[in-house]
């Protein structure tokens, strides 16, 4: 990915963070060099170097997790927030429009979960996290008998981690008055996405 020096993010405390919070991504793999994409749900857990890893699971009917077997390299895309900036909210002049956003690429090698025990475990897991919160949270459990029935449907899957990339594009190439109209505007927005970029912002320059 290229990343201007001013925006790479090498935080990995940031980076999982980011993965955390905006767990639907993009899982690219290459089939005889041609790129294959789906758009997947993501677990994601922390460790140190070589034991971090991503969770997910897609249909057996989609051809992607046949490119495991060729052992490659994967390449999963989590896009955080982002969001169009005007050059109207510059203190300085002259300027052009630009965007600001949050990525994370995640690196790794595919390997197929196929242990049943394993493959429910992981579904669990994933309704746990996105049911959390709700008033009434719903559980694998009062469907199990239907969800063992299914699960020979999709096919389950890790990739152990081998490195990251962040792009954190927040202003940081702007003077300290640009970053503060930008992060006003924004602020100001009815776009939820819009105002997640400013907080980004905003903690960026009190940890100034």
């Amino acid at each position: 990915m290229y990343i201007p020096r001013y925006f790479h993010e090498q935080d990995e405390e940031q980076l999982f963070t980011l993965m955390e919070q905006h767990g639907f991504a993009l899982l690219v793999t290459a089939e005889g060099g041609v790129p294959v994409a789906s758009h997947l749900p993501f677990l994601v857990e922390r460790g140190a170097p070589g034991s971090a890893r991503l969770l997910g699971h897609m249909a057996r009917a989609n051809p992607q997790w046949r490119t495991f077997q060729q052992g490659g390299e994967a390449l999963v895309v989590f896009q955080g927030p982002h969001a169009y900036v005007s050059p109207s909210w510059y203190a300085s002049e002259p300027n052009v429009p630009t965007w600001n956003y949050a990525v994370v690429h995640a690196y790794g090698h595919p390997r197929l979960i196929e242990e049943p025990a394993e493959v429910l475990h992981l579904l669990r897991a994933v309704s746990a996290k996105y049911e959390a919160g709700r008033d009434r949270p719903w559980s694998l459990d009062q469907a199990e008998e239907y969800v063992h029935r299914i699960s020979a449907g999709i096919v389950a899957f890790e990739i152990r981690l081998t490195r990251l990339e962040g792009g954190l594009k927040l202003s940081q190439n702007r003077s300290e008055e640009d970053r503060r109209g930008v992060m006003e505007a924004l602020e100001r927005s009815p776009s939820a996405n819009d105002r997640e970029v400013a907080a980004l912002m905003r903690a960026r320059e009190t940890s100034r």
